[in-house]
């Protein structure tokens, strides 16, 4: 554990910029972009011994090389949204990195959760199980919401993974983090088609669609959902190309309007031989076998290869698949208490910006007596 000194710490919620002790804690994770550090925050200026000589936290503190356009661009960002389900940045201050020939690097102090959503697969996995449906919902419809507020303003996580989705299993909290990827898509302007990691990447993107939208959020979205399921998982290409390959062996293989329309320069692999006679929607069931027929006709709503037929968020929350978690007597278990708690202060407290972005469905999403 180190502690050290910044002399410009802004915060997020007032501007106020000011100079804070950091103690270090430990590593919580590390990537291509940096590392993330799990630390506290004291206000220097505090007198010793007062009320706010205090250590506040623990907080997620991304490290990141300052100064590229790739970085910056999450920082902005998370300093214009705020949502329930997003993970909220506090502070933010540059600081040179002793490990990278002092090299500054911007640092993102944000909330911390107990875990991520992968982990809690993998928890379960391991016992040889998989997450109850309940909570399976709870999280599909919160990372639904959360892309509901973010798709409105057309900023795209570009990176949805369990990984990437920060739960809180006591109560079932989420939110979604790690914003490194994320831009505000212009319509008809290119972007990078070599984004999103591989099991999670949509087929437009396989092919190398430069101009897509953020449907690509919503593949993401069904991935994880399907992992859920299935405890691992659903596509997994051992290398970018394969990925497609892994994809038709659910769906067939792509349409010719589909690769047309997402890359007319595409010459790669199509995989174009039928594997099964069945219809997908047998597929599907023999795949995800432990969800009920709601969750699998979800799935094939949002697992589809044109992006324009993918549902969007809202339509996703509208869905029957969540008609029992909208029912005011509904309540459920979490995996560290027995008694029971209710949701509905956590999936319905939406601000009034999100109930205008709900249009004809908001009877639909809303809760129901």
């Amino acid at each position: 554990m180190s502690e050290y000194l910044v002399k410009d710490v802004t915060s997020n919620t007032s501007g106020i910029t000011r100079p804070m002790f950091v103690q270090e804690i430990t590593k919580i994770g590390e990537g291509a972009f940096g590392t993330v550090l799990q630390a506290n925050l004291k206000n220097a200026l505090s007198e010793p011994n007062s009320p706010q000589d205090i250590w506040i936290g623990p907080f997620a503190i991304k490290k990141v090389p300052a100064q590229t356009e790739y970085k910056s661009r999450e920082l902005q960002i998370l300093k214009q949204t705020n949502h329930p389900n997003i993970v909220a940045l506090k502070y933010y201050y540059n600081y040179p990195n002793k490990d990278d020939n002092n090299r500054i690097y911007q640092h993102l102090a944000m909330e911390c959760l107990p875990c991520n959503l992968q982990s809690e697969i993998k928890r379960y996995y391991i016992n040889k199980s998989t997450l109850p449906e309940n909570h399976i919902k709870i999280f599909t419809f919160q990372i639904a919401r959360a892309m509901n507020y973010l798709h409105s303003f057309q900023i795209c996580h570009r990176d949805i993974k369990p990984s990437n989705i920060l739960i809180n299993p006591e109560n079932l909290l989420l939110k979604i983090c790690d914003f490194g990827s994320a831009k505000v898509l212009e319509p008809n302007q290119p972007s990078v088609s070599y984004i999103c990691s591989r099991y999670y990447r949509a087929p437009e993107l396989i092919v190398g669609c430069c101009i897509y939208t953020t449907k690509i959020d919503i593949w993401g979205l069904g991935c994880v959902m399907g992992e859920m399921y299935m405890g691992k998982p659903v596509f997994q290409g051992q290398e970018p190309m394969l990925q497609l390959r892994e994809i038709t062996k659910l769906f067939g293989p792509p349409s010719d309007e589909f690769i047309y329309n997402s890359n007319p320069q595409y010459n790669g692999p199509l995989y174009s031989h039928k594997i099964y006679n069945s219809t997908i929607d047998v597929r599907f069931q023999k795949v995800f076998n432990n969800a009920n027929l709601d969750a699998i006709d979800l799935l094939m709503k949002v697992l589809v290869y044109s992006p324009i037929e993918r549902f969007n968020p809202s339509q996703i929350m509208s869905h029957k698949y969540f008609d029992e978690i909208k029912s005011v007597k509904f309540n459920v278990k979490s995996r560290l208490s027995n008694d029971p708690i209710k949701v509905d202060s956590l999936l319905f407290n939406f601000s009034d910006y999100e109930l205008k972005t709900f249009g004809k469905l908001i009877n639909d999403i809303l809760p129901r007596s």
